[in-house]
């Protein structure tokens, strides 16, 4: 008796229709996924490159761009007078060596605020968060804008003198050039603060002084935060040495600088003077992508620190595309293996139950146990409501394999359509590749334009500088004009006043001359009654005589010398007349000198305001075309880096070009493999 295993002919069977629809799923979904993950991949650490370069130019240009505001701050004609006031406050008394500085005093109050309004306008127009001037000798902290508890201490043996603007003063002094201070706790504000200080020198070179800037730690921010194609969660920051942030995490509502440790493979290897890309675990214990270089702030700008910048978002967002892609991959595997499933049935059950039919009629003819002629007719009838279950059967199968089939093209037209797409995108990065190059170079040619703007307003603000300069020279010459007119005049009227006693004592002298003429005349009368009474003697009245005659004889000569001296000081009274008028005429015209020289001075006063302001003006047209030269060059630096990722997604949408094209040739041989299932 030939004896059919039925139930395990048609559970083989649909086994391998299962196995097989199982093979080419598997096949298909590890293909799409893999090579879409890859791409999706490529792409945003692509994407994390560029932003971390990007971020990395503009921290670097930023602190390029403080140390070149200080550097023009420190040879300001503005910080010279005010350093010539404190020092001459310092030296009078207000500083001691081995303590504090006086700030407490009418007169330094009174410097206090002449100086204030330059420096406050600075702050305003520059963005820092205070400005220090700091005696190089002893360290004392001589004004401060903010005004807060350092003003006036002693850095080097005062509360202050293990802070960071105390190291600041130290390095600055014994280096004699700009440096920069790391990030460290400031006990006077409460705060972590970075500083900035450049040497003040005086006319033989030597360090005398130093003028300090504490660095906005939110201009820093600002550039770290912005999120321009960082999605949800991506965030770029920087770290130093001691694995603490150098700026403000964007999911902390307050300040983590030095609050926050970062411990991770990219910072630990960033700080190593590695760069390079991974996705590792951040400081929240998220696995992320990450991008990581070092600031290498030793090579640009001779700091004696390091920051790490590093570039991160969440993988679940990086990779939010493909996992949806899987979850409709997994779907379609799901649905795909359904219908598989009950084409293999259909499919088995239909070759097994003829088959066993037959099976089991050939047995039952062998053994006689049955008519062939009634068994036919019997079955006939069978096979009549089989064949009618059958076709029922197959209609079902065929709507089923029909709408696979469709399902198939409609997969096929999608993947092409896609294709189609990604083919046009490749195309769109090239032409925007090509713009960028375009643009770029519009950009340098600004670049440059900007930049010979920026050494003309230099030159302006050297040229404005020496008219300052030029200008309070001639008002210190106007100045002591005046004074030496006032003294002339001082003199002229001394003068005046010494002519005038001069004047009457010629009269006083003419009254005695006058004195001596009468008594000549009165001498004359007594020789002439001498001798009278001499003749009237005879003998004896002779020597008598001859002694009035000496009498008369003098008296003659007084007289005549009485007339001369008369004639002369009538003369020297008519020189002294002239004299006093003169005198008058010269000190109204030395008045008038007076008035002029004052209103000259108070011109040349006027012309050496505006041009102290036109220098300041200059000065701060300078910075401007400084920071608009920093700007550009970040534009520039910027869109290299967009020309950049241009190409790289240009070259990761042919990529993905690549792996749609084999998805399409891959979803056409399904269709034709599904096309084959007809009945």
């Amino acid at each position: 008796m030939i004896r059919f295993k039925s139930k395990r002919l048609m559970t083989r069977l649909i086994s391998y229709f299962f196995i097989i629809a199982i093979m080419s799923i598997l096949m298909i979904s590890f293909i799409t996924f893999y090579y879409s993950r890859s791409a999706l991949r490529h792409s945003a650490f692509n994407e994390l490159s560029a932003v971390c370069k990007i971020k990395q130019k503009q921290i670097l240009d930023y602190l390029r761009n403080r140390e070149g505001i200080i550097k023009i701050l420190s040879e300001s004609n503005d910080t010279k007078n005010a350093y010539e006031l404190l020092k001459k406050y310092h030296d009078s008394g207000g500083g001691d060596p081995n303590g504090a500085y006086d700030v407490h005093s009418k007169e330094y109050e009174e410097i206090y605020q002449k100086i204030g309004n330059y420096f406050r306008n600075f702050l305003d127009t520059f963005g820092f968060k205070d400005i220090y001037f700091i005696c190089a000798p002893h360290g004392h902290v001589m004004y401060t804008t903010s005004r807060e508890r350092d003003l006036g201490t002693n850095l080097g043996v005062g509360p202050y003198r293990k802070s960071g603007l105390s190291t600041l003063w130290t390095s600055v002094v014994n280096q004699k050039r700009i440096v920069f201070e790391d990030f460290s706790l400031y006990s006077p504000i409460g705060k972590p603060a970075a500083f900035i200080g450049a040497p003040f020198n005086d006319e033989n070179g030597k360090v005398v002084a130093l003028i300090a800037l504490q660095i906005d730690s939110k201009r820093i921010d600002t550039i770290m935060q912005e999120k321009t194609g960082m999605g949800q969660s991506g965030e770029t920051y920087l770290v130093g040495t001691d694995r603490y942030m150098r700026s403000s995490s964007r999911f902390e509502s307050t300040s983590t600088i030095l609050s926050k440790k970062v411990d991770t493979f990219a910072t630990q290897s960033a700080l190593n003077g590695q760069s390079g890309k991974k996705i590792i675990k951040d400081y929240r214990d998220i696995r992320v992508l990450s991008s990581f270089y070092p600031m290498r702030l030793e090579q640009t700008l001779g700091c004696d620190f390091e920051w790490a910048i590093i570039a991160e978002i969440d993988e679940k967002e990086a990779f939010a595309p493909i996992y949806n892609l899987l979850q409709k991959i997994i779907l379609s595997a799901c649905f795909i293996l359904i219908v598989s499933f009950i084409i293999g049935y259909v499919a088995s059950r239909s070759i097994v139950v003829p088959v066993k039919y037959l099976s089991e009629n050939v047995n039952k003819i062998a053994e006689g146990d049955l008519k062939v002629s009634i068994e036919i007719k019997d079955r006939e009838d069978e096979i009549g409501v089989m064949m009618h279950g059958f076709k029922d059967m197959l209609d079902t199968l065929r709507t089923q394999t029909s709408e696979m089939i469709e399902g198939a093209s409609t997969l096929a037209s999608s993947i092409s359509q896609i294709t189609a797409t990604v083919s046009q995108m490749a195309t769109s990065s090239t032409e925007t590749s090509s713009s960028i190059a375009e643009i770029t170079a519009t950009v340098e040619e600004v670049r440059q334009t900007v930049q010979v703007s920026s050494q003309k307003a230099n030159q302006v603000v050297e040229v404005a500088s020496k008219a300052s300069n030029v200008s309070d020279s001639g008002k210190q010459a106007t100045d002591d004009t005046i004074q030496g007119i006032k003294r002339i005049k001082d003199e002229m009227e001394y003068i005046a006043d010494s002519i005038v006693k001069l004047s009457e004592q010629t009269q006083s002298i003419g009254d005695i001359i006058n004195a001596v003429n009468d008594l000549a005349d009165q001498s004359n009368l007594l020789s002439v009654n001498a001798s009278i009474e001499a003749a009237k003697a005879g003998e004896h009245g002779k020597g008598f005589a001859v002694v009035a005659q000496e009498v008369k004889s003098l008296a003659e000569q007084s007289k005549n010398a009485t007339n001369d001296v008369t004639s002369i000081l009538s003369d020297i009274q008519k020189a002294t007349s002239a004299a006093v008028m003169a005198t008058e005429r010269g000190g109204k015209t030395v008045e008038d000198g007076v008035t002029l020289s004052a209103q000259a001075g108070e011109s040349i006063g006027i012309l050496a305001q505006n041009v102290t302001e036109s220098s300041q003006s200059a000065l701060q047209i300078a910075s401007s075309t400084q920071e608009q030269l920093v700007g550009m060059d970040q534009l520039a630096e910027a869109m290299e880096n967009i020309k950049l990722a241009s190409t790289q997604n240009a070259d990761g949408a042919k990529q993905l070009e690549d792996s749609v094209r084999n998805l399409d040739a891959l979803a056409k041989k399904m269709k034709t493999i599904s096309s084959k299932f007809r009945v």
